[in-house]
């Protein structure tokens, strides 16, 4: 029905139809051309825009050079300095506790008392022979008395009298003996006998008189003081075994254990008390055979506790023990900190779980740059390195250089890659900034 039907002999405008066509090809043939047009201006104004570009302004800091301590850090348990089980060295009964867990204690604070009756008894009963023994000394030391001598001096004369007696006596007897007289030879020798009994009486009382005069001798003396030094030697010893019944704190410290209570019984060589010293406190720090070589006694170190995570603590090696555990190939590395108190209890506390910096390495020359020059792309770090200008009308630009993080100390990193120590780096405006980008350096 429609098959022979045109656009000619339908539509009453076909005499345009031809008209229509060539107008489409004019206004497609104009479009393109117009396209590219625009495409060709754009690229010969490419490096005038370029000539026009803003420089991005930054500052940077040089790379520099020096030589770092490498640190590392190690996982450790903070511990007493030193650790007491008090015991007792006598056996007794305990009558007093003086303290209760968690108490703080000075050096020589009595702990416990044990039952010193009987050895209070034996004190008195020492200390009264004492006072007899020195007033035997004393006694000995003043020498004789004044009537003494004059009594020492008296028999003296007595016997000098006696002596003379006989002597003029005996002398009669004889002369009358030799002119025979009435006197027979027994009443000469009695005579005879009578005059040196005398004389012996004169020179025993002349003895004594010296010996009045002249005091005690010097080894009676002498004993006397030992005898005095052993009485005083005997009462130290019983005051020593009554300070044994007092169990007192061998440092400053803290009470962590009591092993008996009042009315018990206290066993010699048992304990009694337990205490710990904390401060200064001491943290052991498990440090692997790789690295314990590098550390060095008196070398500092940064302790942080998870307990404490806003402190941090300056703490010193005092100790690298060269005995390592079989087991984990650790070598116990022993760090001193002081131990600050707070509400008259330490800080921190005995078993803490610390994080320990190390220095693990000797020094060595490395490159650092701030950590602001850092720029993070991804897995990727980079650091943008100013370009001077090669000729006097050109920018200054920027590298975009790959680098290699490493040690850190405070604001500055040590980085590896493409640089050197002259160059400069940006550290402020690198966010946004792109390789070869013009870039004008700011104070």
């Amino acid at each position: 029905m429609y098959r022979g039907l045109t656009w000619s002999n339908m539509c009453p405008f076909s005499c345009y139809e031809t008209y229509l066509r060539q107008l489409l090809r004019v206004v497609v043939w104009h479009r393109s051309a117009i396209i590219c047009t625009f495409a060709c201006a754009l690229l010969l104004s490419a490096p005038f825009c370029q000539a026009q570009e803003i420089p991005a302004p930054v500052r940077v800091n040089k790379i520099v050079q020096r030589r770092i301590t490498l640190e590392r850090e190690f996982i450790g348990t903070a511990t007493p300095r030193r650790r007491s089980v008090i015991g007792s060295a006598i056996d007794g009964r305990v009558m007093q506790m003086f303290v209760r867990e968690g108490d703080a204690v000075k050096t020589n604070d009595p702990l416990v008392q044990i039952r010193t009756g009987t050895l209070k008894i034996e004190l008195a009963r020492a200390k009264a022979q004492l006072d007899l023994r020195s007033h035997e000394l004393a006694e000995i030391l003043n020498g004789s008395r004044p009537e003494e001598i004059e009594k020492a001096k008296a028999h003296v004369e007595g016997a000098q009298g006696n002596f003379e007696y006989t002597e003029a006596r005996l002398r009669r007897a004889r002369r009358t003996y030799d002119n025979g007289a009435v006197v027979t030879l027994d009443e000469v020798e009695e005579a005879l006998s009578q005059s040196i009994a005398a004389k012996n009486i004169l020179q025993a009382a002349t003895a004594d008189y010296q010996m009045a005069l002249e005091g005690p001798r010097k080894e009676r003396i002498a004993q006397a003081r030992a005898e005095v030094t052993v009485q005083n030697k005997v009462i130290q010893q019983i005051e020593d075994r009554i300070g044994l019944h007092t169990l007192k704190a061998p440092f400053d410290g803290y009470v962590v254990k009591r092993h008996n209570e009042v009315g018990g019984w206290a066993s010699a060589g048992k304990p009694v008390v337990e205490m710990i010293e904390l401060n200064p406190m001491e943290v052991e720090v498990l440090v692997s055979e790789k690295f314990v070589t590098h550390v060095r006694p008196a070398a500092k170190a940064i302790v942080r506790f998870d307990a404490l995570s806003d402190r941090e603590f300056i703490g010193e090696v005092v100790q690298v023990v060269p005995q390592a555990d079989l087991r984990s190939r650790t070598f116990p590395v022993i760090v001193q900190l002081e131990n600050p108190t707070q509400a008259n209890q330490p800080l921190i506390k005995a078993g803490m779980f610390a994080r320990v910096t190390l220095h693990s390495h000797p020094e060595n020359e490395a490159l650092m740059v701030p950590k602001d020059s850092l720029v993070l792309n991804g897995t990727r770090r980079i650091v943008f390195v100013i370009v001077p200008a090669s000729r006097q009308d050109n920018p200054t630009t920027v590298k975009a250089v790959p680098v290699t993080l490493g040690n850190s100390d405070g604001r500055w990193i040590e980085i590896r890659g493409d640089i050197t120590a002259s160059q400069e780096v940006v550290i402020k405006g690198n966010e946004r900034l792109r390789p070869e980008q013009a870039v004008r350096i700011i104070p």
